[in-house]
């Protein structure tokens, strides 16, 4: 029988390790490697993404009861937010199509669960079976936090690379809605793609109108029917705040302004998801964007543990 899992050592903030998310609210797991191009190198740099938030936030969970000052409140609100560390899918580099299998099917046995469930990538390229995990699930909203739309519909041959994220999902048949936060410069799109994009519906907040809007406003684009998936690139934020990620843009979002849109986007919506994607250990400094990823997985946790019970345990 395959694994389904790769129990970790050491759980984000310390919370429960189990194999499966049977009586969790929120399961958490990583996703090492997605699809990688043709060429790609054998270890890419996001491989030790999900290990390296772990360790970072590991600091935090001596103080999981402490008083939070974002929450008024200890962060899992007295325990009324179960929580567990489910480890890391069992992934291989190259293997692309076994590792879109896999995290797929882990997102689909978390939900059937009940829980939610929470991706740590690997890089941008994860998300795409974490949202097909989804495809079930009807009326289905996407906020996407990004430096880059991610609408190429191939590079070369590959179509599930981490320039065709939002293109893909764009055509599982329950997505409703795609809101694109953060854009800015220049990334993989071309006339094309920015046409394709706006064509099928997607709403896009470069850095300058979001931030000219306030976060409320971008938040109030998103639909208050159905379900949002939340999916954050950490090159959203500006390379100040979190440097060690795979394409650096200046200019970006700050850590503020991301929990603000996040809490916003939370309020009166029913979560199905988040995945968390393109952190580089290896460019990191001082592990700072690896404690910002942390921090904005335990804003989503907060937020979660004060709309229980109707924000969890629902998503069947």
């Amino acid at each position: 029988m395959t694994e389904k899992f790769h129990q970790v050592s050491g759980t984000f903030l310390g919370v429960p390790s189990a194999a499966d998310a049977a009586h969790a609210d929120v399961a958490i797991f990583g996703a090492a490697h997605g699809t990688a191009y043709a060429g790609a190198q054998s270890k890419p740099p996001s491989e030790t993404g999900p290990d390296a938030v772990r360790r970072a936030i590991t600091a935090a969970s001596v103080h999981i009861d402490h008083w939070d000052f974002d929450f008024d409140g200890p962060l899992l609100n007295d325990g009324a937010l179960k929580v567990v560390d489910l480890g890391n899918v069992p992934t291989t580099p190259h293997a692309n199509e076994n590792n879109r299998h896999a995290i797929e099917n882990a997102t689909r046995d978390t939900r059937a669960h009940g829980a939610v469930p929470i991706l740590i990538g690997g890089d941008d390229s994860t998300g795409i079976p974490f949202m097909s995990g989804f495809s079930d699930l009807p009326d289905l909203h996407i906020l996407q936090i990004d430096a880059h739309i991610d609408w190429r519909d191939h590079i070369g041959d590959e179509r599930f690379g981490y320039s065709s994220t939002m293109r893909r999902a764009s055509e599982l048949a329950n997505v409703r809605s795609i809101t694109q936060v953060g854009i800015r410069a220049v990334g993989s799109a071309l006339r094309e793609e920015v046409e394709t994009a706006t064509s099928w519906g997607a709403r896009i907040f470069t850095v300058h109108k979001s931030r000219a809007s306030g976060m409320t406003t971008v938040a109030d684009a998103l639909p208050r029917h159905g379900h949002l998936l939340i999916h954050i690139d950490l090159d959203a934020l500006d390379p100040s705040i979190c440097p060690g990620v795979n394409a650096l843009s200046p200019g970006g979002l700050r850590l503020d302004e991301v929990t603000d849109l996040i809490a916003a986007a939370m309020q009166g919506r029913t979560l199905a998801g988040l995945s968390i994607v393109e952190l580089d250990p290896a460019a990191d400094i001082n592990a700072m964007t690896a404690t910002v990823a942390g921090r904005l997985i335990c804003h989503v946790l907060g937020h979660l543990a004060r709309s229980a019970p109707s924000g969890t345990r629902q998503r069947k």
